[in-house]
């Protein structure tokens, strides 16, 4: 279960884009842990991911003035899900049947999903800008 960045993915800036790549190899790598140690480290890494990836996302929105109140709640529904699975591997309830093949895919369904279905909808505004414009208004180098 591999999860591949394509062109058809790209919301239209660069910030979100690469937050959504790195996103997917962290997916990557929650599927080939093979220990509760490994796995646990690299959900937490993904909880710090995610947690910066959505707030790029509300900033850009408020840039953009998108409305982001289902957004949000959508970003706080898989934050939950994500520190419930790092709280039960913390406390090893499930580290013998904690399997990372599903749990990846549930994150890799997930993460298309919501860039698909939800971050999509601000590409038509963030077209109007260049590809590195950043939040602040300024250009990435």
């Amino acid at each position: 279960m591999i999860i591949k960045w394509t062109e058809e993915l790209s919301v239209g800036n660069e910030a979100i884009d690469s937050d959504h790549r790195k996103l997917m190899e962290l997916i990557h790598d929650i599927a080939k842990a093979r220990d509760n140690f490994t796995l646990l480290r690299v959900v937490k890494l993904f909880k710090v991911c995610i947690s910066l990836h959505h707030i790029n996302e509300e900033q850009c929105a408020l840039a953009l003035k998108f409305p982001f109140g289902l957004h949000k709640v959508a970003h706080q529904n898989i934050l939950a899900e994500i520190e419930l699975a790092g709280y039960e591997l913390e406390k090893n309830s499930v580290a013998a049947v904690f399997e990372t093949e599903p749990y990846a895919k549930f994150l890799r369904d997930w993460l298309i999903k919501h860039i698909t279905e939800e971050d999509m909808q601000m590409k038509p505004l963030l077209q109007i800008y260049p590809y590195n414009f950043n939040i602040d208004g300024a250009l990435r180098p």
